[in-house]
């Protein structure tokens, strides 16, 4: 059995919770439990950079924060045969993690928005790739709103 096939239904599991989940943090539990502190699991990922999915988390970010602010150190992962992304990243200072299926343009982004309290948004989101996008540096994407968000 390859190291892949062990997490092959763990990663249709997580595809499909991203789209319907009510409560998103059941969604970063399953990631976690499942799959992220699972060392085989990380081994699988490719350090990997996307501009596209920086530039929606940015554009995310400006709304939660309601200014604009940079994503810094975004170390993400990508497993090809799923195009999925994942990793963490700094938001204003705070931890933060994406989770993005490239093929379905639906991802998730966790923030500690509050340290003192520990109060954590989760919002879903989707993209929409263009070829000849207006937005200056966007690496050709369109945002589309957050489709809806939990805050814990």
């Amino acid at each position: 059995m390859s190291d892949l096939s062990k997490f092959e239904k763990n990663l249709e599991v997580l595809k499909d919770m991203l789209i319907t989940a009510d409560d998103f943090k059941d969604v970063y539990e399953y990631f976690f439990d499942h799959m992220a502190e699972n060392p085989d699991f990380i081994k699988l990922g490719k350090r990997s950079e996307n501009p596209s999915l920086k530039r929606v988390t940015e554009l995310i970010a400006k709304r939660l924060f309601k200014k604009k602010v940079k994503v810094r150190n975004l170390l993400l992962k990508k497993i090809p045969e799923h195009s999925f992304y994942h990793g963490p990243c700094l938001i204003k200072g705070r931890m933060a993690g994406v989770l993005f299926f490239e093929d379905i343009d639906v991802g998730m982004l966790s923030v500690l928005f509050r340290p003192d309290t520990c109060e954590t948004r989760f919002i879903r989101f989707s993209s929409v790739q263009t070829e000849n996008s207006k937005m200056k540096n966007s690496g050709n994407v369109i945002f589309c709103a957050p489709k809806n968000k939990t805050i814990h």
